[in-house]
């Protein structure tokens, strides 16, 4: 009897340990092909430098609607909005936005004021077949604005409508799961055309530990991108992302510079996180993101930059709310 009894419970054991690890591994192999997001941001910018006698102040609201499908489920790497660093399935997107901007200045005694209304419509995509990447890509922008200044006796009121368009491509070849380069066309909206290159190698670790790299060069080898991501877990389902970013520009224009940014984020489980981002013009970010299931999630960011002695700054803040199927 009591080895009857023994026997049902090392069953009833082994059962357990198989449905933890099947609840585990359900966790772990999540999957997802449409990424939907729509936001709102407040950006507040001042500007004021008394030696020449000008201050200006302007603040701008958007409202932005994001979404991508993948024709391949995209395995979730553990946090439900991490995926693999390198992407080897087709997909298309499309994106739609709306800014309002309010904008006055002072210069010199004479006062001006503007507002604006700017939209944006982009829709692109990639396919990829026999480890080829063709990409394509078309934004549509349209501006409209007003402006009183008080150096017009007469009160006149100046407005503008304006738009343009923009095209680009994309040839690539994925030389492996973790390289592929590709090269980038765009018209430029005027016709003054350019292109870019870019490589990004991905270094696989234990399990869905990486350290991700990526190169970007202009046409002219003149600008030079680097960035680096290292994701990895740090035991009962907390990880950490760690990235860095850094340009240098050899252009003999006299404003240009090199910059820098680093930015790293804390996941406590596979749903919560927080983010930090800090770069050598004084700008730094903070956002966290919740997921209420496993198909929603909630996002909110605060960021801010002065530069100059704090004679210009700039903060802003957002919300977004982003649903995966």
């Amino acid at each position: 009897m009591k080895l009857s009894k023994l026997s049902k419970l090392s069953k009833l054991s082994k059962l357990s340990g198989l449905a933890a690890l099947l609840l585990s591994n359900v966790v772990l192999s999540q999957s997802y092909q449409s990424f939907s997001t729509i936001s709102y941001s407040h950006n507040s910018y001042t500007s004021n430098m008394p030696e020449y006698d000008i201050y200006g102040k302007s603040d701008t609201d958007s409202v932005a609607l994001y979404s991508k499908y993948f024709f391949d489920e995209q395995q979730a790497l553990g946090p439900l909005n991490e995926f693999a660093y390198i992407n080897s399935s087709s997909n298309i997107y499309a994106a739609i936005s709306n800014s309002n901007s309010e904008v006055s200045s002072t210069y010199r005694s004479h006062d001006s004021n503007s507002s604006s209304t700017d939209n944006s419509i982009s829709v692109g995509g990639q396919w990829i077949t026999n480890n080829f990447i063709f990409g394509a890509s078309y934004s549509y922008f349209k501006a409209e604005g007003k402006l009183t200044d008080s150096y017009f006796s007469d009160g006149r009121e100046i407005s503008y409508d304006n738009s343009s368009s923009y095209y680009g491509a994309e040839l690539g070849y994925l030389i492996s799961d973790d390289l592929v380069i590709s090269a980038y066309y765009n018209d430029g909206g005027d016709g003054d055309d350019y292109f870019s290159y870019s490589a990004s190698y991905n270094w696989q670790l234990t399990g869905t530990d990486y350290i991700g790299f990526s190169y970007n060069v202009d046409e002219d080898f003149d600008i030079h991108q680097l960035s680096s991501r290292y994701f990895f877990g740090l035991g009962d389902q907390s990880y950490l992302v760690l990235g860095g970013a850094y340009t240098f520009d050899n252009r003999d224009y006299i404003i240009d510079d090199d910059y820098w940014s680093v930015n790293g984020s804390y996941y406590f489980n596979d749903r919560t996180s927080v983010s930090v981002t800090y770069s050598d013009d004084d700008y730094y970010g903070v956002s966290a993101n919740y997921f209420i299931n496993q198909n929603y999630s909630v996002q909110a960011g605060y960021n801010s930059v002065s530069n100059d002695s704090d004679e210009n700054e700039s903060e802003g803040y957002y919300l977004s709310f982003s649903a995966q199927f």
